[in-house]
């Protein structure tokens, strides 16, 4: 007895009692909080796929509204309009087919917004059995029968459909056939026509991908949408879906081993969400497996190191009590000489705490040392010039800008010069020499990668236009290589307008002429108002195109071309009509299915055309365009 009650009232056990008592302390506070958790837990996975279901419906309701504004939009598109009237009233070349291009051009950017989730859109016309899509137009049982094929949907399916539906109708997804690309997507036809009206608006929607933006990874999930007779507009999983339950007001159900969630918007649209209890389940067991693994291993822990601090913290104790002992046997133990050695272990980690700060002050101090190290390398890099400019901002007075716009022509084999860098520089060098030797408070640099800038203030910039002609002069002996629309803006009052002249200025270079030599551009100039193909000239390029007649096309572009030299049309017009050009071609290209090596061909002559800077460059990428598109 006196051995056991020599023992409780050690102070290892003291200890060691104390750490049990907080464990079983914490862990019925754990089981408690733990059976709260598990029931509130199966609440939370039902409500969260609940709220999946309601954010989807939000997300497809409001994608539904913008498609219904968008395909308004085409149906009252003036040029659609127009178009319409004149198949009705006009034959062969009287119709103006640039009105449905205009059409197609709208068409295509609203298609590839990744927002809207199309696939394409069609404008079919019944009475001319005619249809426009984003990559052309052709006759509806081309494009209905073939170009876009399906067995749901067949060319006489929009033929003889003759119901009188609402003015904007879901038709139930079906696998389409892809003629253009050889793939095949499930799309989902949303149709917009109003009665009595002679055409009707057809987006197709890629419904595999909306679902999976707006649902996310079905996994062991499937989603369901249905119209408001109940029909399947689009499912994923279908077998969940073949025998609904009668929801009778709720939100959620368990039906036959499935949770099925369902929410309805304002059009009537029901979405039905279906996730087996197997999954919900699943989920359940593994949290709560997780965390029942997570409470054992805490109370092993907490047992092990309560067994290991009591062991550690009566040690000492007991040491110094039995040195204690040895010299003053007569004097027990009492509690001040417990908190003593306890004093004794904090002044310890309060040392340790020491040294440990040290050495992180010290580590601190190297790693600033190598930070500033580290920003002196960056400030090296700074360009020496902003003093340079942040004077001329702060002087008053008026000033005038100029613009050297370079563009580096092509080598023989339609290439770019690589050292094109290089050459900015030494001719922002040149620039710089003949300015500030001319007008010291002058400032020249280079704004972007082609683009070199002079300032030049007004009461200084006199006999400019002479400093001009001989820059002009000096770049001109390198034609060859290069060549430099020198653009020069009005007077600007002052430095907090430099933004609008250079932006003027930028725009006179567009303008400028198609020339072989640098040039000096001051104003404005009256530009030829069309710079597209005639209707006559795309047709005979179409029809080139398909006979494989090189010669023939690249006759027709050259004739537009010499035609738009003549009118004297600026750089930024013969990039349009060059790229308008190469778009119709790719367009006949990609109808024509054409082996993919002569498409990526194509599409690099097709990009090196906003490399041209002259005439024969423009004539010689065509050529070897041409080529290519009828290889």
């Amino acid at each position: 007895m006196n051995w056991i009650r020599n023992k409780s009232q050690s102070l290892f056990l003291k200890i060691f009692l104390s750490f049990l008592a907080i464990i079983v302390l914490f862990g019925m506070f754990y089981m408690v909080i733990f059976q709260l958790f598990k029931t509130s837990l199966q609440k939370e996975i039902i409500e969260t796929n609940q709220r999946s279901v309601r954010d989807t419906m939000e997300r497809f309701s409001n994608q539904f509204s913008r498609l219904q504004v968008l395909m308004f939009d085409i149906y009252n598109h003036s040029d659609l309009i127009g178009f319409n009237n004149q198949l009705r009233h006009q034959f062969g070349t009287e119709v103006n087919y640039l009105k449905a291009r205009d059409v197609m051009l709208q068409m295509r950017s609203d298609i590839y917004n990744p927002l809207f989730f199309l696939e394409d859109t069609l404008i079919y016309l019944p009475e001319h059995d005619f249809v426009l899509s984003k990559s052309g137009s052709g006759e509806a049982s081309y494009m209905l029968g073939r170009s876009y094929s399906s067995a749901q949907y067949p060319y006489s399916f929009w033929r003889n459909d003759n119901n009188q539906r609402e003015s904007f109708t879901l038709l139930p997804s079906a696998t389409y056939r892809i003629n253009h690309d050889l793939s095949q997507k499930r799309l989902m036809p949303f149709v917009f026509k109003q009665p009595e009206s002679p055409y009707e608006i057809i987006a197709l929607i890629d419904i595999d991908k909306a679902a999976q933006s707006f649902f996310g990874e079905s996994g062991d999930r499937s989603l369901a949408i249905l119209n408001t007779s109940g029909e399947v507009l689009y499912a994923t999983g279908q077998d969940s879906f073949r025998q609904l339950p009668a929801f009778n007001g709720q939100k959620s159900m368990l039906h036959d081993g499935t949770y099925y969630f369902m929410d309805t918007d304002m059009n009537g649209f029901t979405y039905i969400s279906s996730v087996p209890y197997s999954h919900v389940s699943a989920q359940l067991s593994r949290i709560t497996g997780a965390l029942l693994l997570i409470f054992c291993l805490s109370v092993a822990v907490a047992l092990a190191a309560s067994y290991f601090f009591s062991r550690r913290l009566h040690r000492p104790v007991k040491q110094i009590l039995t040195t204690v002992l040895n010299r003053k046997p007569a004097v027990q133990a009492s509690d001040s000489a417990h908190i003593s050695e306890y004093d004794l272990i904090h002044n310890r980690i309060q040392e340790l705490v020491r040294e440990k700060e040290e050495i992180r002050e010290r580590m601190d101090k190297h790693q600033s040392v190598l930070t500033s190290y580290s920003y002196i390398s960056q400030l090296k890099s700074i360009n020496t010039d902003i003093s340079e400019w942040e004077d001329f901002l702060s002087d008053d007075g008026s000033f005038i800008v100029v613009l050297y716009h370079i563009r580096f022509r092509m080598n023989p084999v339609y290439e770019l010069p690589l050292q094109s860098d290089q050459a900015v520089r030494h001719m922002l060098e040149h620039i710089h020499l003949h300015t500030a030797e001319r007008y010291p408070g002058s400032h020249t640099f280079q704004i972007e990668k082609n683009e070199i800038v002079s300032i030049f203030k007004r009461e200084e910039a006199t006999n400019l236009e002479v400093l001009l002609q001989e820059i002009k002069a000096m770049l001109n002996e390198e034609k060859n290589l290069f060549l430099v629309t020198i653009a020069v803006s009005s007077q600007v009052s002052d430095s907090s307008s430099f933004n609008k002249a250079y932006h003027q200025i930028k725009g006179l270079t567009a303008q400028a002429p198609l020339l072989e030599e640098s040039q000096i551009v001051t104003a404005q100039r009256i530009l030829p108002t069309t710079v597209n193909l005639s209707p006559s000239q795309e047709k005979g390029l179409l029809d080139a195109l398909q006979s494989g007649s090189n010669s023939r096309s690249l006759q027709i572009i050259e004739q537009a071309l010499d035609a738009l030299q003549k009118k004297e049309a600026g750089i930024a017009q013969f990039r349009f009509f060059a790229d308008s050009v190469a778009s119709k071609i790719l367009s006949y290209v990609e109808m024509a299915q054409i082996d993919k090596t002569s498409v990526q061909s194509l599409k690099h002559w097709s990009a090196r055309l906003a490399e041209c800077h002259s005439l024969a460059e423009y004539e010689g990428v065509f050529r070897q365009l041409i080529e290519a598109s009828c290889a």
